[in-house]
């Protein structure tokens, strides 16, 4: 009995609250040294925190089926949580071909089921109050991050729709942002293209998914265009029909698209062409290669059939005080000169003639004069 009483004083002396002690001493001090009083106070604040902890132990005794419950309930619901996401990860992998998305929706789904078994756990454990303060914690966590990292949110956001509608996959060529290169890797936050020169470019999704964007492999066909220029006195029936047959000789031309040959134009100095070649692309043949065998394969049979390929011409009229301000100081005194002889031979031609012609009249004067004295 007197050990219980010593645990009973000891567990007062730790639990009991504040308030309870300042209670216990205002208690002695009034007492003073009534050892009687001392002993009631004492019994009193005894008697209330064993009540205490009475309340304490039968509420706990109460609670320890709703406790096995709400474990029960976490550990069906991690479980759940579990299946689901590997079923969830088979059925979305047939759809979507992005892995980090479909790793994203499964966790994504396990999380949800997970946090819905602790908030059914926490009801089951009457804390209802526990569970809306940690909905409303969330919200503002989740409000918080959001302001504070807006552009992370927009490219997570744009990834994921660029992974349910899937405008390129890996390996398709495309062009965006002025960026021209084959898709190498598609995350969740940017796009990595490789272009044709080895060096690999990473975009972000939100970029990605606000500019124009071409893609080069989706038909799986392409067409090669050549443009060329013949001269003005060119027949041009015969032009159009040795451009055709250079065109229909090509390798790596589809047979089921027909070649388009167009006169489009008179230039300054030639009348422009453009031929059109469709391809399968990506085929065995590269679009450059098959660029290359179209120029050559059209100026080889322009040079067969001997109609010229001119080059540009440009007139240049450029005023005497412009090139006077141009020339050194040397050359425009030879330049002066030469101007200054060809004026005086002018002049000097323009003086024979009236002489000779009075010439002429004085010698046939003398000569009638001449006559009429013989």
């Amino acid at each position: 009995m007197i050990m219980y009483q010593s645990m009973v004083n000891w567990v007062v002396g730790a639990v009991v609250s504040p308030a309870a002690k300042g209670q216990s001493q205002q208690v002695q001090q009034s007492a003073g040294d009534n050892p009687l009083t001392q002993a009631d106070s004492t019994s009193e604040v005894v008697d209330v925190v064993l009540g205490k902890l009475g309340l304490w132990w039968q509420s706990a005794v109460e609670m320890i089926p709703n406790l096995a419950v709400s474990i029960l309930s976490i550990v069906a619901t991690l479980i759940l949580a579990s299946i689901a996401g590997r079923i969830l990860k088979r059925v979305v992998g047939r759809v979507i071909d992005s892995e980090a998305l479909v790793d994203l929706l499964t966790t994504t789904i396990k999380i949800a089921l997970v946090c819905i078994g602790v908030f059914v756990s926490l009801s089951i454990l009457n804390l209802d109050k526990t569970v809306t303060s940690l909905l409303a914690g969330a919200g503002i966590v989740g409000l918080a991050i959001g302001f504070a990292f807006q552009d992370l949110a927009s490219n997570f956001l744009a990834g994921v729709i660029i992974g349910i509608r899937k405008p390129f996959k890996l390996d398709d060529l495309v062009r965006t942002k002025g960026y021209l290169g084959f898709v190498k890797k598609i995350n969740l936050c940017n796009t990595i293209i490789e272009n044709f020169t080895g060096q690999r470019i990473i975009i972000p999704n939100k970029e990605v998914f606000q500019s124009p964007l071409e893609t080069y492999t989706v038909t799986g066909s392409r067409r090669v265009d050549v443009d060329v220029g013949v001269a003005y006195d060119s027949d041009l029936a015969q032009v159009e029909q040795v451009l055709r047959d250079a065109a229909d000789g090509l390798s790596w031309r589809m047979e089921d698209k027909a070649v388009s040959v167009w006169c489009l134009e008179f230039d300054d100095s030639s009348i422009s062409w453009k031929v059109g070649v469709w391809m399968k692309y990506p085929g065995d043949t590269g679009f450059y290669d098959a660029k290359h065998e179209a120029h050559v394969a059209i100026k080889k049979a322009l040079d067969e059939a001997e109609i010229t390929i001119p080059l540009p011409i440009r007139t240049l009229n450029i005023p005497d005080r412009t090139i006077d301000r141009l020339l050194p100081h040397d050359q425009k005194h030879d330049k002066e000169s030469d101007k200054n002889k060809s004026n005086d031979v002018d002049q000097n031609h323009r003086s024979d003639h009236p002489r000779q012609e009075g010439s002429d009249n004085d010698s046939s004067s003398n000569s009638g004069d001449g006559d009429g004295e013989s």
